[in-house]
């Protein structure tokens, strides 16, 4: 029986097109309400931490996936892994084994498809309601700021969650593209998840596992802002991912993502050929505090367009989020049980803002 496609969880309100915006940079300035709602009221260099030496400066740690699932450095890589999750909620995936050539193509279908006309992009807009297609997410008022960006989103696992008629048929090897390159990205999610949890002493590695069952893709367009406002725009507000497991793939070189780390903003250097893995929302509640997601956000710039693609992980529809029993032993439990439908629904209708989906989940 294949599992039903969610539905009616809720969508964003219509915003303007950021990459048409880019191209006409004299009519944002020249209608002032407009401009306003993408300028944030504190610089976005305010807490950037770059003043360390170089050899003092922090990276995010780096996990090679052949060793963790080999046998000769499995303990020490499995040790570096738990470091990233309990200390950083951000780590760089290397030696993943999704074929080269499959993130070259993907990354090449991605930029060709920003680069149709917007005609063409609009065909697949969000529909009301809905958040998979070419649009925005989490805008639900017309008062808050909004990001220096445009997204396309779709729902790509389990098949039977795809909407079809919202994936491209220009660049042609768009869809063929996409099936292979999900498949190989949902694999490598659902190894991690599960060193995740051999990590945590767990016995049934299904609990953490099941976070790969399903997987949508966010596309991310950033253009190039207007010089005058470059440190008052951002492209995607601070936030921490309220899904299982996301795994980034830097499309183009033009660096931006941000992490919070020690009360500031530390920039994130993708490695050539690596995924860039964050712990979401949902695994901080499954591990009751353990694993911890963490706060990022993507900055542009005013000469060079960047995009993105980010994988989500979550569990499926008709199961619930809670923390794991194994897990919390004698410790308080801090977060909620939730249905899945009700957590999306809970995501679907705030904006980004902080860590704010973990303050609903905590038990106060």
């Amino acid at each position: 029986m294949e599992d039903a496609k969610p539905r009616n969880l809720g969508g964003s309100l219509p915003v303007p097109n950021v990459q048409d915006l880019a191209a006409r940079p004299e009519d944002l300035t020249a209608t002032p309400t407009l401009l306003h709602r993408y300028l944030r009221p504190q610089p976005n260099t305010l807490d950037l931490l770059l003043d360390a030496p170089a050899h003092e400066q922090e990276h995010v740690p780096v996990i090679n996936l052949g060793r963790l699932l080999g046998q000769d450095d499995r303990a020490e890589e499995a040790a570096r892994l738990r470091l990233a999750c309990e200390n950083w909620g951000f780590f760089q995936v290397v030696n993943h084994g999704i074929p080269e050539e499959t993130m070259e193509e993907m990354k090449r279908n991605v930029m060709g498809f920003f680069a149709r006309p917007l005609a063409e992009k609009a065909s697949l807009a969000q529909e009301p309601g809905g958040i998979e297609g070419y649009g925005q997410a989490f805008v639900v008022s017309e008062e808050q700021k909004l990001d220096w960006a445009d997204m396309f989103f779709l729902l790509t696992q389990p098949p039977s969650y795809r909407d079809l008629h919202l994936w491209p048929s220009n660049p042609s090897t768009f869809k063929n593209c996409l099936e292979s390159y999900s498949t190989e990205v949902q694999r490598v999610a659902g190894k991690l998840l599960r060193a995740m949890s051999e990590n945590l002493g767990a016995r049934d590695h299904s609990d953490m596992t099941r976070l790969a069952a399903t997987q949508s893709m966010r596309m991310n367009y950033y253009p190039p802002c207007p010089e005058a406002h470059v440190d008052r725009m951002l492209g995607l507000s601070p936030h921490s991912d309220a899904v299982g497991l996301t795994l980034l793939l830097q499309v183009s070189s033009v660096p931006g993502l941000q992490i919070r780390r020690n009360g500031g903003w530390v920039p994130v250097a993708p490695l050539p050929g690596a995924l860039v893995a964050n712990v979401g929302d949902v695994v901080e509640v499954l591990t009751n505090g353990k694993y911890k997601s963490v706060e990022h956000r993507a900055v542009v710039n005013t000469r060079e367009e960047r995009m993105s693609i980010a994988a989500f992980h979550s569990g499926k529809f008709g199961t619930t989020y809670g923390p794991l029993e194994e897990v919390v032993g004698d410790e308080e439990v801090r977060y909620r049980s939730i249905t899945v439908e009700e957590y999306v629904k809970l995501v679907l209708s705030s904006k980004l803002d902080g860590k704010n989906i973990m303050d609903a989940m905590k038990i106060s």
